[in-house]
């Protein structure tokens, strides 16, 4: 969800509307993410953080150094910080980056937040599978199980996932410091044969599967 809605005598109702609709999918066990209102100083109310339900991913943007965006406003307000200063929204062929159009928001970073909660749950989806895979065939599998993976759709689990990869002191570890886990996979996928790149995977999966199964 990256956009806020301020809560205004209008749209009262449409805003009673959308807090009965996300509480409904933090039952369902949805994941959801959404922006900081990138006001600066003034306490952030809107929604949809601003509203009731607790289950739900707050994310501010982070400039290029890992600090937050000093229009994010109050740090302990937001669950993490992205990459949301000046990020690159299209690069055709290797032109240089000051000729590239940007992005900068909390509404970037919370994309950006998304879409590494999804390859988190497709990582440790596939070690599951080829765990699985591997019992069948009678060898050793991995010790990620699809127990994990459905662990992981839950809001505690991915905050934990999230915490597991390793977070900056510096943001008041609110910056997500990614590369812990995923800098060195090219590489070392370029080492392998194709057929064994799953081990590469399947121990990133390791490292981010929950201590808890549901």
């Amino acid at each position: 969800m990256s956009w806020t809605i301020e809560k205004k005598a209008e749209n009262e109702t449409g805003i009673s509307e959308l807090e009965f609709a996300i509480q409904d999918a933090a039952r369902a066990g949805i994941l959801m993410f959404c922006a900081a209102n990138d006001q600066g100083i003034a306490r952030d109310k809107s929604f949809p953080a601003g509203g009731r339900e607790k289950n739900l991913f707050k994310i501010g943007a982070a400039t290029e150094d890992g600090t937050v965006w000093k229009w994010v406003g109050e740090l302990s307000d937001v669950d993490f910080i992205f990459p949301g200063h000046n990020v690159v929204k299209e690069r055709y062929t290797e032109a240089p980056l000051e000729h590239c159009k940007t992005l900068t928001g909390s509404s970037v970073a919370t994309a950006v937040a998304a879409g590494l909660a999804a390859l988190v749950l497709y990582c440790v989806q596939l070690g599951a599978l080829d765990n699985e895979e591997s019992n069948q065939r009678g060898q050793k599998g991995s010790v990620v199980t699809m127990e994990d993976f459905e662990a992981l759709k839950g809001h505690e689990r991915m905050m934990e996932a999230f915490e597991a990869m390793g977070t900056s002191q510096a943001s008041g570890n609110k910056y997500v410091e990614v590369w812990h886990v995923f800098e060195s996979a090219p590489n070392k996928a370029a080492a392998k044969d194709k057929d064994r790149r799953i081990e590469i995977v399947t121990d990133i999966a390791v490292r981010l599967k929950t201590t808890k199964t549901v």
